[in-house]
């Protein structure tokens, strides 16, 4: 083989290479993300921030934070130990809370599904162990209680007068064909099933996250299933992959093949480990949507998290590792570390009491640091809110 058959061969096979790594948006007429190299520095992006310490009474005391939620000017808060839900106002004043928890009729065994519904200004608590949706109206009263036939939950409002349940993990416990195969399952008003939507396309899993919708006031909500690169938008019962993660990093990411055959099973197999110390990054279902940005997350190496914030203005996006920031950027993980939900373009995370005591040693002096030395060990968890900048040059 000559020199010159040689270099054509490689032409060719470049070709055909780069054609496969866009054949799987070539279809695709929505919006793509770019996955793009992490930044160092996460701070230089901070706009604004402001810091929320929750009012502290006899019937508002929380240990953790597991969820929060953000509707009509309040927050929303599900505690970590997911028996009681609060309800705050946007300063962090107490207003009540939900405590509805026993075996009686209205009340609830543990909260595992934790929702707001912006259209009709209700929250949504599912319990598993009881298989019920319980609604309560904005100021925490209970309106209905609706028996399931099913106990693996993630519900919404279908914007309507019906419900949705997001489910892309561990699908096999559901007796419902329709449901077990599927990722998106639409009810009636009665909780019962009607259709669905998005085969699964993972294997066994029992990984809970904490967050996979966002339900927008404009009565849209987005959808990234776990270990999917596609974000989906339903509005109207209607399903729509909208946005596309496109890898242009030196990250690994997952292949079809590989988000169908891997398994994780808590305590016992896990097949992302290998190749997340080989470099890869895991979707595990993680998504904001807002007027002018969109929020993702992934998993690296060591649990490490990975954000990525897309710029519906310019098109572009920022990712930052918090294995790769600068060593100067501790603070950083006060903000990103739990992302729970966004108001027009403010972000709010809610740090843990441990995350807080890692990093605050290291923390350079602001008002910030002073904010948080001064909290007391029986005050309630602090909320940060955050705004971004993107540079027209963000690559």
């Amino acid at each position: 083989m000559n020199k010159k058959t040689v270099f054509i061969i490689i032409i060719i096979v470049l070709s055909m290479s780069s054609c496969t790594n866009n054949s799987h948006i070539a279809d695709f007429d929505g919006i793509t993300i770019d996955i793009v190299n992490p930044s160092r520095n996460f701070m230089g992006f901070i706009a604004d921030y402001d810091t929320i310490r929750l009012e502290v009474t006899d019937n508002a005391l929380i240990d953790q934070i597991a969820k929060i939620r953000i509707m009509n000017g309040r927050f929303y808060i599900l505690s970590s130990n997911f028996n009681t839900a609060f309800i705050f106002s946007e300063n962090g004043k107490f207003i009540n809370k939900i405590s509805d928890r026993g075996q009686g009729p209205g009340e609830y065994i543990s909260i595992n599904s934790f929702e707001i519904d912006p259209i009709h200004n209700k929250l949504l608590i599912g319990d598993s162990f009881s298989k019920k949706l319980f609604i309560y109206d904005e100021n925490g009263r209970q309106e209905r209680v609706i028996q399931l036939s099913f106990n693996r939950m993630e519900l919404t409002s279908d914007g309507a007068d019906g419900f949705i349940n997001f489910f892309s993990r561990d699908n096999k416990q559901f007796e419902e064909p329709g449901m077990r195969d599927y990722c998106v399952h639409f009810l009636d008003r009665d909780g019962q099933f009607v259709s669905s939507q998005i085969p699964v396309e993972i294997q066994e899993i029992d990984r809970l996250t904490g967050r996979t919708v966002h339900c927008r006031e404009d009565s849209s909500i987005f959808y990234q299933p776990m270990l999917s690169d596609i974000i989906y938008c339903i509005k109207n019962k209607k399903v729509k992959p909208y946005y596309k993660l496109y890898n242009r990093s030196d990250y690994g990411i997952l292949s079809e093949k590989d988000r169908k055959t891997m398994t994780y099973l808590y305590g016992r197999r896990n097949d992302f480990a290998p190749k997340q110390k080989n470099g890869y990054i895991v979707p595990w279902g993680n998504i904001i949507d807002t007027d002018s940005y969109v929020y993702t997350a992934f998993e690296g190496r060591d649990e490490d998290d990975i954000h990525l914030f897309y710029n519906k203005k310019t098109k572009k996006s920022i990712v930052f590792d918090s294995d790769k920031l600068s060593k100067n950027e501790s603070i950083s993980n006060i903000f990103l570390k739990y992302i729970h939900c966004a108001k027009g373009d403010v972000f709010y995370s809610a740090p843990s009491t441990y995350r807080i005591n890692k990093i605050l040693p290291e923390m350079p002096e602001s008002k910030l640091k002073t904010f948080l030395q001064n909290t007391e060990i029986d005050d309630n968890p602090v909320i940060i809110s955050f705004s971004i900048k993107f540079m027209e040059d963000t690559q």
